[in-house]
């Protein structure tokens, strides 16, 4: 998994059994249960070594989408049918790399209704 600071934040800890990588220009930072990386790069480099059998997730924030974008096969996305306060958003130029939708499937939480789409690079 990789993800920037805000997001580590947001979780408050990187998730038991998976690799996490945190991409901070910040050498001092410390983000506990987590690698940290200076640049994206790096990160996908030392992600792909860590003992975890499943794909390399990118799961934000904003700038680690945008730099990210090229180098994703597919796109996993929850549409959730309310809007939300927010100062960070996915990158609204998503559709140019990705035109081909896979799969989507409709759903409800508690009220909450959503949509789930996989999302393949177009040929």
């Amino acid at each position: 998994m990789i993800e920037g600071p805000a997001c580590y934040a947001e979780l408050g800890k990187a998730l038991e059994g998976r690799g996490t990588v945190v991409v901070s220009r910040d050498p001092a930072k410390v983000f506990p249960g987590a690698e940290r990386t200076a640049d994206l790069p790096a990160a996908v480099a030392l992600a792909e070594t860590l003992p975890w059998t499943g794909p390399t997730w990118i799961t934000g924030g904003e700038r680690i989408y945008a730099e990210g974008l090229p180098l994703c096969s597919k796109l996993f996305i929850t549409r959730i049918h309310r809007d939300f306060p927010g100062d960070r958003f996915f990158p609204a130029d998503w559709h140019r790399h990705f035109t081909k939708l896979a799969w989507s499937k409709d759903g409800e939480v508690d009220g909450l209704k959503y949509t789930f789409e996989v999302w393949e690079r177009g040929q």
